[in-house]
């Protein structure tokens, strides 16, 4: 007789039947991926980071391929959060998913404040702060690329949660020192680090002999 294995798993105190989760921004809010199996048999769906604001993302051609993967520079296209907690949760929640809600932001404040919106929401697991994005407050400087704006972020953010949600932070691979990053997050408060990002890369379109992705970098 084949006794099943326990493959259950906890982060702080969220309980998930599995560790498998998706990656975030893989599957938007999982639509996509409920045509081929039920939801609720992976540990957790991870969404694609949400902003305050609804964003179009970047203009086309978004994607390339290379002989050692493919680039594509999105630029964080969402509905925004109020779209979003009307709609994506529910629907998830209604397939049995458990949910991890990943937040964007160009500010600490706005990151603050996507964190409040959060708080109280019913079914929410845990949250994934996705600090790989830009800093307007500091000239544009990805906040996962310095220790003390990567641990502002979720101050931040643990301030607003509390203990009430493991907090994730997202970090990048184009820094010298992750280490680094990866414990300046925790002594801000994060639970667990999402390792990594997409990699900085670029492709030539070679007809035009320039940048495939309309003159902006991708990720890998």
């Amino acid at each position: 007789m084949t006794l099943p294995v326990d493959m259950s798993t906890t982060l702080g105190n969220a309980w998930f039947p599995s560790p498998i989760f998706t990656a975030s921004g893989c599957a938007s809010s999982g639509k996509e991926l409920a045509q081929f199996f039920p939801l609720s048999e992976i540990g957790a769906v991870v969404t694609k980071s949400i902003a305050l604001k609804p964003r179009s993302g970047r203009a086309t051609p978004r994607m390339a391929e290379t002989p050692s993967g493919m680039l594509n520079s999105i630029g964080l296209q969402g509905p925004g959060i109020d779209a979003f907690l009307g709609d994506d949760i529910p629907w998830l929640l209604n397939q049995g998913a458990r949910v991890i809600v990943s937040i964007a932001g160009e500010t600490v404040e706005e990151f603050s404040s996507l964190a409040r919106r959060l708080r109280g929401v019913s079914g929410i697991s845990a949250v994934e702060v996705n600090i790989s994005c830009p800093n307007v407050e500091n000239r544009g400087l990805v906040f996962a690329c310095d220790p003390d704006s990567a641990s502002a972020v979720i101050n931040s953010v643990k301030m607003m949660i509390g203990g009430e949600l493991p907090i994730i932070a997202k970090l990048s691979p184009d820094v010298t020192n992750i280490a680094q990053i990866a414990t300046s997050v925790f002594n801000a408060g994060a639970d667990a680090v999402a390792l990594i990002n997409t990699l900085l890369g670029m492709v030539i379109n070679l007809e035009t002999m320039k940048p495939h992705l309309g003159g902006k970098t991708g990720g890998l």
